[in-house]
């Protein structure tokens, strides 16, 4: 009887876990859970921000390259006639919607201050800048905008001039050679008593034969197309003297077009483009590079007339401003051809913000971020950051670019 009842009581032995045991092994799967879980939520908040910082880095490098790219050519194809284009307002005039220079109506945002600021009217130069022409929303501060003018027929630098007058669908010139069928044609008058006439796009007709060859050239350009129209306000094309020179912008279509542009941060911290011409959609300008939180600028400026940049100057200085070189005056003509570079700082932000810092944790930028800040405190831009702000993550990018057309006037 012994063997059975000793059986059965070590068979007790090999009995479940009791309540405590249970309860400690649930409280160790939570705490290696939150562990895992606080493990997990650090290695992806480091991730998201790694990843949006490599992001600004990307779009900051993008952006310096399409601002690098208009601004180079800024000035070709009419800046070996500086003295008689510079300055000179722009007339066009398209077959839908009709005239589009000077500007007619409300210009879509973010240019609408600035164009109604400038009464519509834009005269031709490589580039204007318009200090604190936009204010974008998520900024919130005053952001500069750029006006940047570029012909792109590549091989009709030289202007070629008139041999008499022209008629209403024909221009009559020394050579045809620098123009295509469709090319968009700027004509500018050397005759300018009181400072550059007006200036005229006109366009080449599709039919035109070509430039002929030493012994038979073609000197009459034939006009016809989209942008061919007399007159466009009081100026007309037979209105012309005899001295007036043409010369090639490049093609009308999206093949080689010029470039006649705007350039400012909108709403959105898109850094947009408006086109002046029209060749694309009706009043719609288009995004260039996104996370562009400001822009500003500086010209650099030949002030010895050796051809080289002596010193930086701010687009709000006195003589400098959007409004006194768009004015056409002499002073101001003689101004635009002592421009020969452009410096761009653009202040780029992070499309998200991070995570609220805990209580004594540093924000994630606390700022202020600067540009320019090599060139002295009056040239130096100090931005401040709100509390909110300094939640995103931000990235500085400079650059300056040589306008290579205006840097051939010396």
């Amino acid at each position: 009887m012994n063997g059975p009842l000793y059986r059965l009581a070590g068979g007790r032995n090999d009995a479940g876990m009791t309540l405590i045991e249970l309860m400690v092994a649930i409280t160790i799967a939570l705490v290696m859970s939150l562990a895992i879980f606080s493990t997990l939520a650090t290695s992806e908040g480091r991730k998201r921000t790694l990843t949006a910082s490599n992001d600004v880095g990307q779009v900051g490098t993008f952006a310096a390259y399409q601002l690098d790219k208009l601004l180079r050519s800024a000035g070709s194809g009419f800046s070996q006639s500086a003295a008689y284009t510079y300055g000179c307002q722009l007339q066009a005039k398209r077959t839908s919607p009709g005239v589009i220079l000077p500007f007619q109506g409300t210009m879509s945002a973010p240019f609408a201050a600035m164009n109604l600021a400038l009464a519509g009217s834009y005269r031709l130069a490589p580039l204007v800048i318009y200090k604190d022409a936009t204010t974008p929303a998520v900024s919130g501060k005053k952001s500069d905008a750029l006006i940047v003018m570029s012909g792109a027929a590549g091989f009709g630098e030289v202007p070629t001039l008139f041999t008499t007058a022209a008629t209403a669908t024909q221009l009559n010139l020394t050579n045809t050679v620098a123009f295509q069928p469709n090319d968009l044609v700027l004509l500018a008058d050397t005759a300018g008593a009181t400072g550059p006439a007006p200036c005229m796009i006109q366009q080449v007709g599709p039919t035109f034969g070509g430039s002929g060859n030493a012994t038979t050239p073609v000197t009459a350009l034939p006009l016809a197309g989209t942008y061919t129209a007399n007159p466009i306000g009081s100026v007309n094309v037979t209105g012309y003297s005899s001295v007036a020179m043409a010369m090639s912008l490049g093609s009308s279509s999206t093949a080689n077009p010029p470039a006649f542009s705007l350039i400012g941060v909108g709403d959105d911290n898109n850094l947009m483009l408006y086109d002046l011409l029209q060749l694309g959609t009706y009043n719609a300008p288009q995004p260039l590079a996104e996370a562009v939180f400001e822009l500003h600028a500086l010209y650099g400026v030949d002030g010895n007339g050796d051809g080289a940049v002596d010193v930086w100057i701010d687009p709000g200085t006195a003589g400098y401003t959007a409004a006194t070189l768009e004015s056409g005056a002499a002073a101001s003509v003689a101004t635009l051809q002592k421009i020969k570079a452009v410096r761009i700082g653009l202040i780029l932000r992070t499309s998200l913000p991070e995570k609220s810092p805990a209580s004594g944790k540093p924000p994630a930028t606390t700022g202020p971020l600067t540009l320019f800040s090599d060139l002295g405190s009056t040239l130096t831009y100090s931005r401040a950051l709100s509390t909110t702000e300094q939640n995103f993550r931000y990235r500085t990018v400079e650059l300056t670019v040589p306008l290579r057309n205006a840097l051939l006037l010396n």
